[in-house]
């Protein structure tokens, strides 16, 4: 995986200082003065912070503000989104409670993901049934390993063996890799006699109440649900649990009232905004409020809130209706737009997906590349974050997806531990094709200029940007044109320079330079449509 490092990713001007001996960049979508020093890299969040309460997702309140007050509000205003606020003066997002920068990871962490050398539950059995799973579509169980490590464990749906238990392997390490935090999920294999049922576990019963768990419950959980290997071993998805004290997701909008550390809007934070363009590449469309949970944990004596998305098997197609309907990753599960164009044309238009065929393998989810758009792709929920994403913060997240090559996505596919090993070859193939138009779209959102570190003095008082397209840097073909204006300081005259060929890069004469300070270099790109890219 190669390190590739943008110094802006929020627009192609630039406020350039001079200096006699150096020239340093700053990122400007306006001509604002910057001075020279190191970008922030990791944000102060960690502050100690009294216990929060337990916040409770309300399925049906959920549902009604996703059918009517955010269809209405943002089929009206599709933008109504600031800049992003958590990032620093080059437009990257720095290291916090919400987000990780990874940018060196090899293939062989990312196959291991968050769990890393830990060998998890397989390693120590018998495994002790703490308590039955509550909630969700999927049936499951408690448990805490030989070792002491306590798990969550679920199982795959009746009829279809394998997709959704791979599909949340899979796409936990992939979001890993993109910087965020997420549990340590793994596929494991157990036979029936390494479960033990632990004295005083018990089940909720819809009423709510608590009974003690019975071995005839584990019995039918395994006989009904579970079906059985040759081998006669089981195959699950189990989450270890993570440090602290859980206590709810986090809004769509808006801040934490009791977390202190939490300032940043959230729909206004570029780290989220981004899962807009990861989870069109991963078909992500179970992004909502109960699938992402604070953490109420400690670190060197610390006590503060630390921010997770979990639950991801219903990525890659995995979704439980993913199987059967095409329309998922298509549209909203209410979708206005779509309401009313079938509306208007009676129903005998016809949608994109409907020609789509089934799924490419039994052991893999309804998920495809050749028709895959991720600039149209739909999450099943409208999503104030996903709907704030600006071309800025779409750019940002393709630098990130540059940097994991198919070598990590196929460390992370071998984690479905498939029994077809054609499953991991033709998951591999799509999810590379996937990466491939996701990345393209997302770095043409604005021009993309990177690597702008090198800044150099020539000889009578110029200097030279070296800069590169990103577009070539992150192994894409690129059809770009560049134009390149530099400002002077003073005067606000525009002076036109020429970018080398099939590169960004450009020399500015001492003629452009006035004295001054701060002068500022745009770039424009051009594709071969003539389209003209947002600078």
């Amino acid at each position: 995986m190669k390190r590739r490092r943008a110094l802006c990713r929020t627009a192609a001007t630039w406020s350039v200082l001079l200096l006699p001996a150096a020239a340093f960049l700053s990122c400007a979508s306006a001509p604002v003065l910057f001075e020279p020093g190191a970008a922030v890299t990791n944000l102060d969040d960690m502050k100690e912070i009294p216990e929060p309460a337990e916040t409770e997702f309300y399925r049906l309140r959920h549902h009604i503000s996703n059918y009517v007050d955010r269809q209405i509000r943002l089929q009206l205003d599709p933008l109504p989104s600031r800049p992003a606020a958590d990032v620093n003066r080059f437009g990257e997002v720095p290291n916090s409670s919400w987000y990780e920068n990874r940018p060196d990871l090899t293939p062989a962490q990312v196959g291991r993901g968050a769990g890393g050398e830990d060998p998890g539950p397989e390693a120590h059995f018998p495994w002790t049934i703490t308590g039955m799973k509550s909630g969700g579509r999927n049936p499951g169980f408690l448990f805490r390993d030989a070792g002491g490590a306590s798990y969550i464990c679920k199982f795959d749906k009746l009829g279809e063996p394998v997709v959704s238990t791979a599909a949340g392997a899979i796409a936990v390490r992939l979001l890993w890799a993109c910087g965020y935090y997420t549990p340590d999920d793994r596929v494991v294999f157990f036979h029936g006699k390494d479960l033990v049922l632990g004295e005083g576990a018990k089940k909720k019963l819809p009423d709510g109440s608590k009974v003690a768990i019975e071995a005839s419950d584990i019995e039918k959980l395994l006989e009904k649900f579970v079906p059985k290997r040759s081998d006669g071993r089981y195959r699950a998805l189990v989450s270890r649990f993570l440090p602290g004290r859980p206590v709810g997701g986090y809004s769509y909008r808006g801040t934490r009232p009791d977390d202190p550390n939490d300032v940043i809007p959230h729909q206004d934070r570029r780290s989220l905004r981004a899962l807009r363009v990861f989870g069109a590449w991963l078909n992500h469309v179970d992004l909502k409020i109960d699938n992402t949970l604070d953490l109420y944990t400690e670190e060197e004596g610390r006590h503060f809130l630390r921010h997770y998305l979990v639950d991801f098997d219903g990525c890659l197609g995995g979704y439980w209706a993913a199987r059967h309907e095409a329309r998922i990753g298509h549209a909203y599960e209410f979708d206005v737009g779509e309401l009313a164009t079938g509306l208007a044309s009676l129903g005998f238009r016809p949608r994109p997906y409907e020609s789509m065929t089934g799924a490419v393998h039994p052991e893999i989810g309804l998920i495809e590349a050749e028709t895959f758009d991720p600039a149209s792709w739909k999450p099943n929920y409208r999503n104030d974050q996903l709907s704030s994403c600006r071309p800025a913060d779409t750019f940002w997240a393709g630098t990130v997806l540059g940097r994991i090559g198919e070598e990590e996505i196929a460390a992370a596919v071998k984690a479905a531990r498939f029994r077809d090993a054609a499953a991991d070859s033709l998951l591999v193939k799509i999810l590379v094709e996937r990466r491939r138009k996701t990345l393209d779209w997302a770095l043409r959102s604005v021009t993309p200029v990177i690597r702008l570190e090198e800044v150099t003095p020539t000889t009578g008082g110029g200097f030279r940007v070296a800069a590169a397209d990103g577009l070539v840097e992150y192994g894409l073909p690129s059809d770009l044109t560049y134009r390149v204006e530099f400002v002077g300081p003073k005067s606000g005259r525009s002076h036109r320079l020429a970018a080398d060929a099939g590169a960004p890069g450009v020399e500015v004469p001492a003629t452009a330079v006035q004295d001054g300070r701060y002068a500022r270099i745009r770039w424009t790109a051009t594709d071969s449509t003539g389209r003209k890219l947002p600078s």
